[in-house]
């Protein structure tokens, strides 16, 4: 199981929402599997089963933290739109539902 730990939401001067940055963290459990690669994976596949970045999405990053092997880093960026906090609230919420019953 993969939790959300950190939210950020960047805002440009017209208090628009240009990107969002979150952190995952794996839990105890997951911790036994040296291969770190399957969290970014599980993280991407999520991600992707959500329509955030193919409605509005402009960039993604994901990255495993260099320093802990359990938290992977995602950073999205928003093309010019109209999102809300009560969107992004939304959007945080389907994307921790998808990575709970993701498949890996």
């Amino acid at each position: 199981m993969i939790n959300i730990v950190h939210i950020n939401i960047h805002f440009n001067d017209e208090r628009n929402i240009t990107a969002l940055e979150l952190k995952m963290k794996a839990i105890p459990e997951e911790q036994g599997n040296r291969d770190r690669q399957h969290l970014v994976a599980r993280v991407s596949a999520a991600f992707y089963s959500t329509t955030l970045f193919s409605d509005i999405g402009k960039t993604l990053k994901t990255t495993l933290n260099p320093k802990r092997n359990d938290v992977v880093n995602l950073f999205v960026s928003f093309e010019k739109n109209n999102l809300t906090l009560e969107d992004i609230s939304r959007f945080i919420h389907s994307y921790q539902e998808a990575l709970d019953n993701s498949p890996f």
